[in-house]
C-alpha cells in the first residue's frame, strides 16, 4: 500500500471548494426549447419572445429531456438530487445520457454529483465508470466513490480506492479519512486503521467529529475499548452520534456500567439522546438487570417523544422479560399496535423462560401454548421467521414434548432454508430427542451442513439417553476424527453411555483421556457417572475405593 502523503499545512483539512452557485434566474434565450429546474420544481419554458411559467413534475421533466429539450447546466444537480430522493436509477441513467449528448460530461462538478447519485441508488458499477471518465479527479470525487462503496457494503473496494487515491497523489481530507476508517471497521483492519489514526494526529485532525466517530467505531469493533474512549475524548465537538457510538461501544465490549456512566455524562452536557442512544442504554440496563435505571430511561424516552417508538418499546419489553417482570411484558406486548419480528421473537423467548420458572406443569404448558400462538400470529402477519424464531419455538416444543408441532416447524425450516443453520439444526435434534424420536434426531443431525461442538454433544447425549451406547461412543470417535475438541459436557455424555452399558474399563479409559489428552479436570458430574455405573453393577465397595 502507498504511504500516506505528507501535508505542509496545519489545522483541519477541508473538502476542496469545487462547487458552484446556481441561480434559478439564469435562463438561456436560445431558440431551442429550454427548461430550468430550481429546487421548487418550477420549470420555465421560453419560446421566442413569449415567456410562460408552469409547474412540472419529475417524470414530465425526464420526458422533456428525452424529447431533446436543452437544460441548463446549473439545473442538473436538482434533477439528480430528485433521483436520489426517489431512488430512481432509471432517471439517473436518462440524465446521464442527456449530459453526454449535450457535452456537459466535461463538467467536473456535475459528473462528481452523478457518481454520488449512482452510489446512492446502489449502482456502483455505473458510479465507477463515471468516476473513471472524469477529466480530472479531485479529493471530492475520490471521497464520493469511497463513501459509495462503504454504503453499499463493499469496504474492500473502498480501501482499494483509498490506496489508488494515495498513489495518485491526492491529499485525504477529514471526510476521506472518516470513510476509510469506516471501511477498516467493516473489515476489522485494525493495523491500517492505526496508520490512518497516526496520520490524523500528525496533521491535527484527530479532533474532527467525523474522524473521531469513525475511530471510536473501529476500536470498538476490534475490541479495544480503551482506545475507543481515548479517541472519543479527543473529539472537539461531540454530537449525539459521538455519544451514541461510545455508549454502544461500552455495551458491545461488556462494560455496561461504564456505558451508562457515559449516558449520564451526555445528559449532563445537555446533549439530547436519539432513539439509538436510548435503546443502547436500555440494552445495558438489560445486561445489568437494572429495572430502576431502565424505568428512568423509559420515562426520559417518553418525555422526549419516543414513547410510541417501536425500538424503545421492544427494548423495554425485553428489559421486563430479563428481569422477570413477565406480566408487565405481556401487558406491554398486548397493547402494542405495531410490532416487528424482534418484538415477537422476544416474547416467544420470554414465554420459554416463563415455562422454566412455572410453579406447575399446567402453568408451564399454558405459557408454551401462548408462545406457539404468537408464532402462529407471526406467520399470519406476513413476517418471515428467522433463525432466532425457529430455535426458540423448537426449544418450546421440546419442553412441551409437542412432536406434531415440532414436525410442522421442521417442515417450515426446510422450506425457508434455515435447516442448514447450525443453531436451528441443533434445536431440532434436541426437540426430537426430548420427544423420544431418536431416529428423526439422528436424521436431523446428519442433514446439518455444518456442526459445532454443541451439535455433536447434543447428539451424543441423545444416543446416551435413549440407551444407544455404541452409537454414542462411535459418534464421539467421529467427532474427534474430524478435529472437534470435546469439552466437559461431552465427556459427561460419554461416561454416562459407558455407565448405562456397564463398560467399566472403557469408562476409566475415557476419564484418563479427558485428563491427559484434553487437560480437562474431572468435576462432580463425571464422578457421578462413575458412581452410577458401579451402583448399577452392584459394586458399591468399588465405588468407595475409587
Amino acid at each position: 500500500m502507498a504511504s500516506l502523503p505528507s501535508f505542509a499545512g496545519s489545522g483541519s483539512l477541508k473538502l476542496e471548494p469545487d462547487s458552484r452557485k446556481h441561480s434559478p434566474a439564469s435562463l438561456s434565450t436560445d431558440k431551442s426549447p429550454s427548461i430550468s429546474y430550481p429546487r421548487t420544481h418550477k420549470f420555465t419554458q421560453l419560446d421566442g419572445k413569449s415567456e410562460s411559467v408552469r409547474s412540472m413534475d419529475f417524470q414530465e421533466a425526464l420526458s422533456r429531456i428525452k424529447d431533446g429539450s436543452r437544460i441548463e447546466t446549473s439545473y442538473y444537480v436538482p434533477l439528480l438530487q430528485e433521483c436520489i430522493d426517489r431512488n430512481s436509477l432509471a432517471g439517473a441513467q436518462n440524465l446521464h445520457s442527456h449530459i453526454i449528448k449535450t457535452g456537459t460530461h466535461e463538467d467536473l462538478f456535475v459528473l462528481t454529483f452523478l457518481v454520488n447519485v449512482y452510489a446512492k441508488c446502489g449502482a456502483m458499477e455505473n458510479a465507477r465508470k463515471v468516476f473513471t471518465s472524469l477529466p480530472r479527479k479531485n479529493v471530492v470525487a475520490w471521497t464520493t466513490l469511497m463513501t459509495g462503496y462503504v454504503h453499499n457494503d463493499q469496504p474492500d473496494a473502498a480501501i482499494y480506492v483509498f490506496q489508488q487515491m494515495l498513489e495518485f497523489g491526492s491529499y485525504p481530507t477529514n471526510y476521506t479519512l472518516g470513510s476509510a476508517l469506516t471501511a477498516c471497521s467493516a473489515l476489522n483492519f485494525l493495523e491500517l486503521g492505526k496508520q490512518i489514526h497516526a496520520y490524523s494526529i500528525k496533521y491535527q485532525i484527530d479532533h474532527d467529529t467525523s474522524v473521531g466517530n469513525s475511530l471510536c467505531c473501529l476500536y470498538s469493533k476490534c475490541a479495544s475499548l480503551n482506545s475507543a474512549i481515548k479517541a472519543f475524548q479527543k473529539i472537539g465537538r461531540r454530537n449525539v452520534i459521538s455519544w451514541t457510538i461510545i455508549v454502544s461501544a461500552c455495551g458491545d465490549n461488556a462494560r455496561a456500567a461504564k456505558g451508562l456512566r457515559f449516558f449520564t455524562e451526555m445528559l449532563a452536557e445537555n446533549v439530547e439522546p436519539n432513539e439509538f442512544t436510548l435503546t443502547s442504554a436500555l440494552s445495558m440496563c438489560c445486561t445489568m438487570q437494572s429495572l430502576r435505571v431502565g424505568a428512568q430511561v423509559h420515562c426520559l424516552s417518553i418525555k422526549l417523544g419516543y414513547g410510541s417508538n417501536l425500538r424503545i418499546k421492544n427494548s423495554i419489553m425485553y428489559l421486563y422479560l430479563k428481569c422477570g417482570w413477565f406480566r408487565e411484558a405481556q401487558q406491554l406486548f398486548n397493547g402494542m399496535e405495531d410490532m416487528s419480528l424482534v418484538t415477537m421473537n422476544s416474547m416467544i423467548a420470554g414465554y420459554g423462560e416463563m415455562m422454566d420458572l412455572a410453579k406447575d406443569d399446567l402453568s408451564a404448558y399454558h405459557n408454551g401454548t401462548e408462545a406457539l400462538n404468537i408464532f402462529s400470529k407471526l406467520n399470519n402477519s406476513g413476517f418471515k421467521p428467522d433463525l432466532f424464531t425457529f430455535s426458540s419455538v423448537l426449544t418450546i416444543c421440546s419442553k412441551m414434548v409437542a412432536l406434531e408441532q415440532g414436525e410442522q416447524i421442521h417442515a417450515q425450516t426446510l422450506k425457508t432454508g434455515y435447516l442448514s443453520d447450525v443453531i436451528v439444526g441443533t434445536a431440532l435434534v434436541n426437540m426430537y430427542n426430548k420427544c423420544g424420536s431418536i431416529e428423526r434426531a439422528s436424521r436431523a443431525f446428519l442433514e446439518m451442513s455444518a456442526r459445532t461442538l454443541i451439535s455433536w454433544t447434543s447428539m451424543i447425549n441423545a444416543f446416551t439417553q435413549n440407551g444407544q451406547t455404541q452409537q454414542a461412543l462411535q459418534l464421539f470417535e467421529d467427532m474427534r476424527l474430524v478435529g472437534v475438541r470435546p469439552n466437559q459436557v461431552t465427556f459427561v455424555g460419554v461416561l454416562s453411555a459407558c455407565g448405562h452399558a456397564g463398560m467399566v474399563d472403557e469408562a476409566f479409559g475415557y476419564l484418563e483421556m479427558m485428563q491427559k489428552d484434553y487437560k480437562i479436570r474431572p468435576v462432580m458430574d463425571h464422578y457421578a457417572c462413575l458412581i452410577d455405573m458401579f451402583v448399577r453393577l452392584g459394586r458399591m465397595q468399588k465405588t468407595w475405593q475409587n
